[in-house]
């Protein structure tokens, strides 16, 4: 039953736009436009009637009139109000049933109630700091002062104007238009905000709460504790596993961007026998997934006394990176003027000084950005270290403990292994905060070579 409203519903609203557009761009051509006759369409069967009832103030014929009602324009409008009203259907839909479910749930409620106040402020804020910009008032200070409500407002109305703008200028932050466009894109910058920060609030809350077997049903606990912290640096071998990994990204990072800048410099600077044929066939092996040779992996790793060796998937993890990140950086140093380097060698530089003081200062932003993606893979990968770190290595003693080889997502997932003694949904939230530190730092250390360097590379192969 709901299903068929709803789709009579649907049904309606595409009629009523098909029949308003129709009716408005009739008034259009008879030389009628703005608000006042953008209402009358909206009303069926009398707005036609007022507006076909109107005398004609444009040189228009019979043939455009009638050519509104000719079947290849109805159908077209038709197509584009259906697709458009189940866009818009689709978007309401979800947004019905969360205010829906928020009635009978106080959490939820609490949640919406919570969204649709930050929206307000902010809508407030765009408006206050919009119009203070208008009149000549720019800055921290006025976009934190719009944050106050109705008294920042009032404050810049009565401000005297540092910019010679005309009252026109100013109504128009308040046209219906804007104000719409300006809330929905608080509402979307709102929805996003929260989508974000309420997942890290509850690992934080996790993290505090001591749960073992019990997944929590609050964002945050009644009474926080660290009791988590004291069992996962006391009892597990969590600074070993940190240490595994920290290693493994570090190696990983220098000594893959190494190779990748060099082989991608060689391949963007000189001409040689068989270039073209490597460059297409490193593009084919970046198109195959690495899990795809797990057992092969294992088998080199078995023959050459690799297994349970952490620092040996260096190896892994800078062979599978360099395929795509050297077509990443070819595309930069392509980019790059020769003329730069016949200049240094006419100044009797060499390859090798070209390369260190004239390319790598210029790539700074590409190879930042690979750098940061190589100390990043082993930090976020399980399978590869969880296949081939379980084994012991050649040699070990008989009381040899396993878990001393482990990397972070190996020992971290074992904390939500429910047949295992060591399952503990707090300790699993506590470590993943320890494993979210310095991938942040990073990214925010380095964010504007990451800016650059995700731009970069890609637009000359």
């Amino acid at each position: 039953m709901l299903i068929w409203m709803i789709l009579a519903l649907y049904v309606v609203s595409v009629v009523l736009t098909v029949n308003y557009a129709t009716v408005y761009d009739l008034a259009n051509k008879k030389g009628y436009e703005g608000n006042k006759y953008r209402r009358i369409s909206m009303i069926p069967f009398y707005g036609y009637k007022k507006i076909n009832a109107l005398p004609t103030h444009t040189h228009i014929t019979d043939e455009e009139i009638t050519h509104l009602y000719s079947f290849g324009m109805i159908m077209t409008r038709l197509g584009f109000f259906a697709l458009l009203n189940l866009l818009i259907f689709l978007l309401l839909i979800p947004i019905s049933v969360v205010l829906y479910l928020g009635i009978g749930n106080w959490s939820l409620s609490k949640l919406l109630l919570i969204y649709f106040v930050m929206v307000l402020i902010l809508f407030h804020q765009g408006i206050v700091t919009e119009y203070a910009r208008k009149k000549g008032y720019e800055g921290v200070k006025v976009g934190l002062f719009g944050l106050v409500p109705i008294v920042s407002f009032i404050y810049y109305v009565k401000a005297p104007k540092k910019r010679n703008i005309s009252k026109a200028g100013l109504k128009a932050i308040f046209s219906f238009g804007s104000m719409i466009s300006r809330l929905a894109i608080m509402m979307e910058i709102v929805f996003i905000a929260i989508v974000i920060i309420v997942p890290v609030v509850y690992i934080f809350g996790m993290a505090f709460a001591n749960l073992r077997t019990a997944i929590p049903n609050t964002i945050w606990p009644e009474n926080p504790s660290f009791e988590a912290f004291t069992y996962l640096f006391n009892e597990t071998k969590f600074l070993t596993w940190y240490w595994n990994t920290l290693k493994i990204a570090l190696i990983n990072m220098v000594v893959g961007t190494l190779l990748i800048t060099g082989a991608a410099y060689v391949f963007a600077r000189f001409s040689f026998k068989g270039k073209k044929a490597g460059l297409l066939t490193i593009l084919v092996l970046q198109a195959f997934p690495s899990f795809m040779g797990l057992i092969a992996m294992y088998v080199l790793f078995w023959k050459f006394n690799l297994l349970g060796q952490p620092t040996a998937l260096t190896i892994l993890y800078i062979g599978g990176s360099i395929p795509g990140n050297l077509w990443l950086v070819k595309g930069f140093l392509s980019q790059i003027p020769k003329d730069l380097d016949e200049s240094a060698m006419i100044d009797g530089a060499n390859k090798l000084q070209i390369f260190f003081r004239v390319i790598l200062p210029l790539a700074v932003p590409i190879l930042t950005f690979v750098a940061v993606g190589m100390f990043m893979a082993p930090w976020m990968d399980y399978m590869l270290p969880g296949y081939l770190l379980q084994f012991k290595p050649a040699g070990s003693p008989a009381d040899y403990d396993i878990q001393t080889q482990w990397t972070l997502a190996v020992g971290i997932f074992n904390f939500l292994e429910t047949t295992s003694d060591s399952l503990h949904y707090s300790a699993f939230a506590a470590a993943t905060i320890f494993v979210g530190f310095p991938i942040t730092v990073l990214y925010m250390t380095f964010q504007k070579y990451l800016i650059e360097g995700i731009m970069a590379g890609a637009t000359k192969g």
